[in-house]
């Protein structure tokens, strides 16, 4: 019943989707437009897209190194 939970895929699909994220974040920011979060009164204004397209670019450079850059450690048969 137990299964191993591979790690690494999911780091590569959250590296894709924080990739995803800060493109259309920093679109948002550069075409100045104001998103209206759903089921709320609340406005998000360019500048807010900005800093989010910051930290998602951030995400996306950890995930990145931990999906497609970072070696696994390969123990051996002994231990």
């Amino acid at each position: 019943m137990l299964k191993r939970i591979c790690w690494r895929d999911i780091c590569k699909f959250l590296a894709v989707a924080f990739f995803v994220s800060t493109g259309v974040l920093f679109y948002l920011y550069l075409a100045d437009v104001s998103v209206p979060l759903l089921g709320t009164t609340f406005i998000e204004t360019p500048d807010v897209s900005g800093v989010r397209a910051i930290v998602h670019a951030a995400m996306f450079v950890v995930f990145f190194y931990l999906g497609f850059c970072r070696k696994r450690n390969v123990r051996s048969a002994d231990e």
